[in-house]
């Protein structure tokens, strides 16, 4: 399936606004591991409307915000600089395809991000995270995982993926992992940890929901 994910992304940020405010409690947890890690440079990839890089730029951290939606940076932008934070870096870019130097990165957090797309879209998300590591350096992202609420609903794309099953996602496909799936694509990493987490939040139309997914805790 082809979309234009930064129109598709562009219309659910107008659309909904501030999708997420709440700072989740796993990124609170990332924080203080890249703080042991010795980390100074961390990417937010998939920034969104920047809850989670203005949390980290307020803990002394320099932040590089990508995302594919021109307007998820702008409203990261603008949060910013009404905060007087002047230690985040922006940038528009596609998450399978960061035009971005070899081994930048101290750290990369990766949240809510990594299902959207296909299998295929998530494997040439990891290559680019691995190649803009550092060696030694940390990288903490999450995956739905097929127990979550959502797997199963919809039209399946292809094996394990999705679309019109998230509401006010529809035409972004969602793929549902297992951890076998995970640990396959994890093989040139030194070290590899895969935690099954329950995510809880409110959506902007004001359902309740719980996300069933693996947080992955990865060294380079």
């Amino acid at each position: 399936m082809s979309i234009k994910w930064e129109q598709e992304w562009d219309r659910i940020y107008k659309e909904q606004g501030e999708v997420q405010s709440e700072i989740l409690p796993t990124v609170k947890v990332e924080k203080d591991i890249f703080k042991r890690f010795g980390c100074k440079k961390v990417m937010d990839l998939g920034c969104g409307t920047g809850r989670h890089t203005i949390y980290l730029a307020q803990n002394g951290y320099q932040v590089f915000a990508v995302d594919i939606s021109e307007t998820g940076i702008e409203v990261t932008r603008a949060k910013a600089e009404k905060l007087n934070l002047t230690n985040i870096e922006f940038a528009q870019l596609d998450m399978r395809n960061l035009s971005v130097d070899d081994n930048l990165m101290d750290a990369i957090m990766c949240v809510w991000t990594s299902g959207h797309g296909t299998f295929e879209d998530a494997r040439k998300n990891l290559k680019e995270m691995y190649r803009i590591l550092r060696l030694g350096e940390i990288l903490v992202i999450d995956y739905v995982s097929r127990e979550d609420e959502n797997y199963g609903k919809g039209t399946e794309i292809e094996k394990n993926t999705f679309i019109n099953n998230v509401e006010g996602e529809e035409n972004i496909p969602h793929h549902y992992f297992a951890k076998e799936e995970i640990e396959e694509l994890y093989t040139d990493f030194s070290d590899v940890d895969i935690n099954p987490v329950d995510y809880y939040f409110t959506d902007s139309y004001g359902t309740r929901h719980t996300i069933k997914a693996f947080v992955v805790i990865a060294v380079k």
